[in-house]
Parts: C-alpha cells; structure tokens; sequence
C-alpha cells in the first residue's frame, strides 16, 4: 500500500496474485484505505478501504477481488 515516507509518497507496484493466477494485486494510491487530503479522513471510494484492489491480467478488468465486484476497465 501507499505510505507517505516524510518526503514523499511511495506507491507499491502491481505484484501476480499467487491465490489467484491471471490478476495482480495493485496498490490503489490511497494510504491504508483513507483518502488524502480534505477536512477529514474518510474510506477509500476506490478501494472501498482495503488499500489495493485486482486486475484481470488477460482483459484489464478492475475489481475489489478476484472474481468480486468489479470496479472498471481503467485505472483511477
């Protein structure tokens, strides 16, 4: 997940999902499920707080999990 290092933000590269073969697990960007930024911390709406979220390899669809609701063919 993305962590802010006290200069900048460090993102984690998409890694093969060894649970399930053909998605990878890709880091959303949000820091352990809170948005940045704003008056308050509030949960993720791209990842629904879970920090990370799964892309089908072969048809570039995005998901919360493998096989689960799915979430787009682009990238946030």
């Amino acid at each position: 997940m993305a962590y802010w290092n006290g200069k900048v933000i460090v993102y984690t590269k998409p890694e093969p999902c060894k649970k399930h073969p053909g998605w990878e697990w890709v880091d959303c960007g949000c820091c352990g499920g809170i948005q940045w930024g704003g008056e308050s911390p509030t949960t993720c709406s791209e990842c629904d707080g879970a920090g990370s979220y799964f892309r089908h390899i072969k048809s570039s669809v995005y998901a919360l999990y493998p096989g689960g609701p799915f979430l787009s063919r682009e990238p946030k």
